[in-house]
């Protein structure tokens, strides 16, 4: 095949292509590598692959040379280009070996930047944040008294969270009562239990007493089977049930 139309081929590419031997000379790159780095031909004839690179990404882009090298397998990996500019660009690389009768000759990077995808993966988790925090909203329900409503499953981030927001809320609040309302937790093991346990202890510590409400049987006896005691705290079926054992212990009386 002729070699300009492969050039051209590359040329074509919204990735960068680039070839440099195990010394860190380049040998050929496409348009797209000047375009994206600001650099000239002259320039990037007297750099080596790693100074197109964030300070802080060029020990790991040294690293992959190495293993494509020692290896001589492909490598990837995820770096900032710095262009000439100052400006970072995300790019996920592609490093992959050029032997010759099993001699390493060269060394091919391409890279693509993903600045969007890592963009989208950013929103996905402020999402994701968001949903958790509203699904575990604490609110002053009565005067010194606070709910939440846990969710789904009650896993160590979570259980984090929710022990912070509460301590908080019962400090702002001067809140004496807790309630925490499990009707919606889908499974319960041992370590669910554990971070509910440590929940309700930290909040003893700053004077409030807790109620627990929504443990329906399956709850109840997979608390039994666990061996999980919640001594000295109140138990209650069904959030209503718990509103009213706080509200009476504020002094609220009921008809």
């Amino acid at each position: 095949m002729d070699e300009g139309l492969i050039s051209t081929g590359l040329d074509e590419l919204e990735d960068i292509f680039y070839i440099f031997n195990p010394q860190g000379d380049f040998i050929e790159w496409n348009e797209q590598l000047p375009s994206v780095s600001g650099y000239s031909a002259d320039e990037l004839d007297s750099m080596e692959p790693t100074e197109l690179f964030s300070g802080d990404d060029q020990d790991a882009i040294a690293d992959a040379v190495e293993t494509v090298i020692e290896r001589g397998i492909r490598t990837a990996v995820q770096a900032k280009i710095e262009t000439k500019g100052g400006r970072e660009i995300a790019y996920e690389l592609s490093l992959s070996p050029l032997e010759s009768d099993g001699e390493l000759e060269a060394i091919v990077g391409i890279g693509r930047d993903i600045t969007e995808q890592l963009e989208q993966e950013r929103r996905l988790q402020d999402m994701a944040q968001e949903i958790q925090e509203l699904s575990m909203p604490v609110v002053e329900i009565w005067d010194g008294v606070i709910l939440t409503t846990v969710v789904g499953s009650l896993d160590t981030k979570k259980a984090e969270m929710l022990t912070e927001d509460l301590l908080d809320r019962i400090v702002s609040t001067e809140a004496a009562i807790a309630l925490i309302d499990i009707t919606e937790v889908t499974a319960l093991d041992t370590a669910t239990a554990q971070h509910l346990i440590d929940t309700i202890n930290a909040v003893n510590l700053l004077g409030a007493d807790v109620v627990i409400t929504g443990i329906s049987p399956d709850i109840a006896q997979t608390l039994v089977q666990l061996g999980v005691r919640l001594e000295g705290v109140e138990t209650q079926s069904s959030l209503m049930e718990g509103l009213r054992v706080a509200l009476s212990w504020q002094g609220v009386s009921f008809q």
